[in-house]
């Protein structure tokens, strides 16, 4: 009823949906799949337990906000080095939320332990389009051809990660979902990256943008 809904929602300080990672949606996968690129679990030394949200692009904040219903407020993030891109970030203490995180297999220090969540395959086009919005990129041009007038278009769209194991796992389940036969996994400066190019890359892109239903993106990288 709408009296124990409301206790739901207030039970952690700031108001925030405590139910929202126990059930499956476009909005909760969307959310998890960015929390796993640039989210983090931690525990201060009175025991209370905190989930946080960074990134240079508030608008992603704005939504994941927005998602768990919070009253948490969006802080900008000192840096330590002048000329840095100005940084946000969203902090949440709630044990109901960590816990839920936990169960959902997502660790403190996750970065290289990161694994995969049992992301049921109707919505892991959500779960994928929010780690791309985090850890992901896309870089396309076009080449001049010699002795030629047509151009041939240079495209590659990116994961990036820590953790070999997750980008083995994500190469894995678009192999099935998506047939694809080419894509690579290559490491530079301490991280991993998943890579698809041109073709798989178009199509990729197509699997995660079109028929997103109201689901969650960043508009920044859906208009390039």
């Amino acid at each position: 009823n709408s009296k124990s809904l409301d206790h739901r929602m207030q039970s952690t300080k700031g108001r925030i949906d405590v139910d929202f990672f126990k059930q499956w949606k476009p909005s909760m996968t969307y959310v998890l799949g960015y929390f796993c690129a640039d989210g983090c679990m931690s525990t201060n030394s009175g025991g209370s337990k905190y989930l946080s949200f960074v990134s240079t692009d508030r608008e992603l904040l704005e939504k994941v906000k927005y998602s768990l219903k919070s009253k948490h407020k969006i802080a900008i993030k000192k840096q330590s080095r002048p000329h840095c891109k100005r940084t946000f970030w969203l902090q949440i203490g709630s044990k109901e939320i960590y816990e839920d995180l936990v169960t959902l297999g997502l660790v403190p220090n996750k970065e290289s332990r990161l694994k995969i969540p049992a992301v049921p395959p109707f919505y892991f086009k959500d779960f994928l389009r929010g780690y791309f919005d985090g850890d992901g990129c896309i870089s396309f041009g076009h080449y001049q051809r010699k002795n030629r007038k047509s151009k041939i278009l240079l495209l590659t769209v990116r994961f990036a990660s820590a953790s070999l194991e997750f980008l083995k796992s994500v190469k894995e389940r678009l192999k099935r979902v998506l047939r694809f036969k080419r894509g690579f996994i290559t490491r530079s400066g301490g991280c991993h990256y998943l890579v698809y190019s041109k073709h798989d890359g178009l199509r990729l892109l197509s699997y995660l943008y079109n028929k997103m239903n109201g689901g969650l993106y960043l508009k920044r990288k859906y208009n390039k």
